[in-house]
């Protein structure tokens, strides 16, 4: 029996709405290949002993490793597969947890070799999309200028998005640190870390962005951000934390808060120090119930902004110190105006 041409495998292998399961759900493949050919094959024929069909049935369960690292090794024509796939996969990178990788530690080294192949264009954002249930950061890491932790994990690369499914839908035990000017996103998830702190960002350039997620029920601080990195948070929440819930530190090091809450917590609801400036907006913004301070603005250049139409006297409110505290030139104040 003579052998399929490439084009014949490559309409095998272009997946579309037919290949769901009979219950409607769709294979467990990241990567829906492009449509490679319009000639006609007949899926009944036999290959190697398999019908057509029943191969692109199996290649429709592959993995971005398996299409992009495992099968490109077995001939040029599984290379050129794994190019169309790979083609498709860099028009939208997307990337599912626990389909591609089993954990967070080996999602980075997927995302890395990703980020070395050619069809990677520098600056495209990559989404890590973490499915529901507990996915536990295993292993320490260092925290520049404050040691070892357990329980956290370095962020390797550039450009990352992690998704969840929603707060207390998809929980991350353990913590994040981004550093050395890169630039990542976390949103839609609850993270906790009971060894250490919640999410660290660190170092001119550095940027993270949290959206509609919790950070709680830290050994630490919930978010710490320093040495002229910059948070944005938005509808977001940070409670029960064993230190601050936001912590911003050094005369680079901004924030900006909008909507967030931060509550209960051992030390601070939110703190500005060494210069740092912060700015809380949104009528849904709120700190109280912490143990020491609600808004804690420490040392010169220290500043905590509040813009309308968040009320700085109603959103500091039963902190068991003082709700507004100023200290050594530290600066905590209402702004009028919107920014």
């Amino acid at each position: 029996m003579a052998a399929m041409t490439d084009a014949e495998m490559m309409a095998a292998l272009a997946l579309d709405s037919s290949d769901s399961d009979s219950d409607g759900n769709a294979g467990g493949g990241s990567i829906i290949a492009p449509a490679a050919t319009e000639q006609p094959v007949n899926l009944n024929r036999v290959e190697n002993g398999m019908q057509i069909k029943l191969w692109r049935r199996v290649i429709s369960f592959l993995s971005v490793r398996e299409q992009a690292v495992s099968v490109r090794g077995m001939s040029r024509f599984f290379r050129q597969c794994s190019d169309a796939y790979m083609q498709k996969f860099w028009s939208e990178p997307i990337l599912h947890m626990p389909q591609d990788a089993l954990s967070l530690a080996s999602m980075m080294e997927l995302v890395q070799r990703l980020m070395e192949e050619e069809g990677y264009v520098e600056g495209t954002t990559v989404v890590v999309a973490l499915g529901s249930g507990v996915h536990e950061v295993v292993g320490s890491c260092e925290v520049p200028g404050w040691g070892t932790f357990q329980k956290m994990l370095s962020v390797p690369c550039n450009n990352l998005s992690f998704v969840g499914q929603g707060e207390g839908v998809t929980i991350v035990e353990g913590g994040l640190v981004v550093e050395n000017g890169r630039k990542v996103s976390v949103e839609g998830l609850t993270m906790k870390n009971a060894s250490g702190y919640g999410v660290v960002a660190l170092g001119a350039g550095t940027e993270i962005v949290l959206k509609k997620m919790t950070v709680e029920k830290c050994q630490y601080n919930g978010v710490y951000v320093y040495e002229g990195a910059q948070l944005v948070a938005t509808e977001c929440h940070f409670h029960q934390n064993g230190g601050n819930g936001v912590c911003v530190e050094g005369s680079t090091t901004t924030a900006r808060l909008t909507n967030c809450t931060s509550h209960h917590n051992k030390g601070d609801g939110v703190v500005a120090d060494s210069g740092a400036v912060v700015d809380l907006m949104g009528e849904g913004t709120s700190v109280h119930d912490n143990e020491r301070f609600g808004l804690f603005a420490y040392q010169d250049g220290s500043t905590i902004n509040v813009y309308q139409p968040c009320v700085l006297n109603d959103m500091s409110h039963g902190n068991k110190g003082q709700n507004i505290r100023d200290f050594l030139g530290g600066l905590v104040q209402q702004k009028d105006s919107k920014k």
